[in-house]
């Protein structure tokens, strides 16, 4: 199993840093080992397919979508944004929504980040999934959930977000997520963390300084509108 497994990585990776010149001969290879019966090696056929980013590996990808093995089911959660093609299927994404309610903190979490992200798409059932996930007991998916509907303007986050920011120790994604909402309401605990940031703390604070701009620059439209 060793051999093909390590035969799997190299063939998800040949090429890849110009344009993956030999996809056309290793993806049948790749796809035809998603139906091993060795966990392991499915999992390095799923990872190689995210590789290729090829949206012919999809059916493959998604035919492991309820694999019994926890890595499995996490490739597939990472591989589905990079095979799901553009538009993004509706295939992927509802798979994406179910494994962002999987059993395993590491699945959620990288299903959450697929769904999370803008080429994912828009609409009720992913923001209602990603809801799902804002009070998640894993902090990484519960970041990601918040970061996804910051992106998507959903205002339903602001108490969510708030209690996130006023923690002892933020996580870079809340502070990520509050720049993209971008809203007054997030100002007063984003200007207490100006204030207790160390002076020699050099953790991207310019992270933090983006999303004081960005709510401030809203707090300021809202006052003072455009004239019709």
């Amino acid at each position: 199993m060793r051999e093909r497994v390590v035969g799997l990585d190299v063939l998800g990776q040949l090429g890849y840093s110009v344009d993956r010149p030999f996809r056309e001969e290793a993806l049948p290879i790749v796809v035809e080992a998603c139906v091993d019966s060795r966990p392991g090696v499915v999992r390095s056929a799923v990872v190689a397919l995210n590789h290729l980013a090829d949206p012919r590996g999809l059916a493959a990808v998604l035919g492991q979508a309820e694999h019994e093995d926890e890595d499995v089911r996490q490739a597939v959660a990472f591989a589905l944004p990079s095979v799901a093609g553009a538009p993004t299927s509706p295939e992927a994404v509802a798979a994406l929504i179910r494994l962002s309610g999987d059993r395993s903190d590491f699945v959620r979490d990288w299903a959450t980040f697929g769904l999370a992200l803008e080429s994912a798409g828009d609409g009720e059932q992913i923001r209602h999934a990603l809801l799902e996930r804002v009070g998640d007991p894993d902090p990484d998916t519960a970041g990601e959930a918040l970061l996804g509907l910051a992106r998507r303007g959903d205002r339903r986050i602001l108490t969510a977000l708030i209690a996130a920011l006023d923690g002892d120790d933020p996580d870079h994604i809340a502070i990520e997520a509050a720049c993209e909402l971008a809203a007054p309401e997030l100002l007063p605990v984003l200007r207490r963390l100006k204030q207790q940031e160390p002076p020699d703390d050099d953790e991207e604070p310019w992270m933090l300084d983006d999303a004081i701009t960005a709510c401030s620059t809203a707090a300021l439209a809202t006052r003072c509108p455009r004239p019709g």
